[in-house]
């Protein structure tokens, strides 16, 4: 890794105006895994190294995501991204509801939780297809958040989901200011390009590439029950990962590097975002700023074949 990192830099949401950095950082990766101390020094360095952009969720613990954002000293210009949908349940797991009055109250305790007076971002989580006719009903979700803007508790409207048909529905209706999808745009699966990214920009769309080491086997490689996608990695999977580490290491890469730089140098994403749990892996994200502007042979890496995230 270079002894000088570059600077990250600040880019613009499409439409809704919102600034951000190219790099961004996930909170749900780091929760359980990283102590309080540890996870503050954690943003302590993401802000030095001038990443000015953080993403949490209701279903991400996100009051201890609050406790220790308040102890690393944020900058004024950082831009805290929530979202509401997804949510965990009392009894335990994980539940999904875009009921448009519990979005309302979601708002209500994300800025309570954040000690926001206004959020800037919300990204309606996880939904599916099946939950469209709901949200863009006349009384439906995205209504409920409309209006929550026209009070000015809300800025920008986006999603953050891992169901590949539902980012597409999102981003060709043009009815979202901000289209964050994960798994979508790796060196494992390209259908961001022909199903999200085209919409995106006709209708001058943020683009938010969430999760580009695939959840998470692009970062770890094909170890011993490597993940994809958040669950175990097929046989066909982990082979892939193998040919993409041989082709990235032939052209001097680690696959970690190659996977972010492949996210970075791509004009259709505005900012890709990683959940790193120790200082070295966020330096080396950084680092990968560098890559992704030099490199020029992500042909050679990318994998022949797609593998789809099968997300529900």
């Amino acid at each position: 890794m270079p002894n000088t990192l570059p600077q990250v830099p600040r880019v613009t949401l499409g439409r809704s105006g919102v600034r951000s950095t190219k790099l961004a950082l996930g909170s749900a990766n780091w929760i359980g895994r990283v102590g309080d101390d540890a996870y503050t020094a954690l943003l302590r360095e993401a802000f030095r190294l001038g990443i000015r952009h953080v993403d949490t969720a209701p279903s991400y613990a996100q009051g201890w995501f609050a406790a220790r954002l308040r102890e690393a000293d944020p900058p004024d210009d950082l831009l805290i991204v929530t979202k509401v949908g997804r949510y965990t349940r009392a009894g335990g797991g994980i539940e999904i509801d875009v009921d448009p009055q519990r979005a309302v109250r979601a708002v209500h305790a994300n800025l309570d939780e954040l000690g926001l007076d206004r959020l800037p971002v919300v990204m309606l989580h996880d939904a599916r297809p099946d939950h469209w006719a709901r949200i863009m009903a006349p009384n439906g979700t995205l209504a409920a958040l409309h209006r929550l803007r026209a009070e000015g508790l809300v800025g920008a409207i986006g999603t953050a989901v891992g169901n590949g048909d539902f980012a597409a529905m999102a981003a060709e209706s043009g009815e979202f200011d901000i289209i964050g999808s994960y798994h979508h745009y790796t060196l494992l699966n390209r259908e961001a390009r022909r199903r999200i990214h085209p919409h995106a920009r006709r209708h001058n769309l943020g683009v938010i590439n969430i999760a580009p080491f695939g959840g998470n086997i692009l970062a770890t490689g094909p170890v011993a029950r490597a993940r994809y996608s958040y669950r175990e990695a097929s046989p066909e999977v982990v082979a892939a990962v193998r040919r993409l580490q041989r082709a990235a290491a032939a052209h001097g890469l680690d696959l970690p590097t190659a996977a972010l730089a492949f996210s970075l140098a791509c004009p259709d994403v505005d900012v890709s975002l990683t959940g790193p749990t120790t200082i070295e892996e966020l330096r080396a994200n950084v680092a990968a700023l560098e890559v992704a502007r030099t490199f020029d042979a992500f042909d050679d890496l990318v994998s022949p074949v797609e593998h789809p995230n099968h997300w529900y």
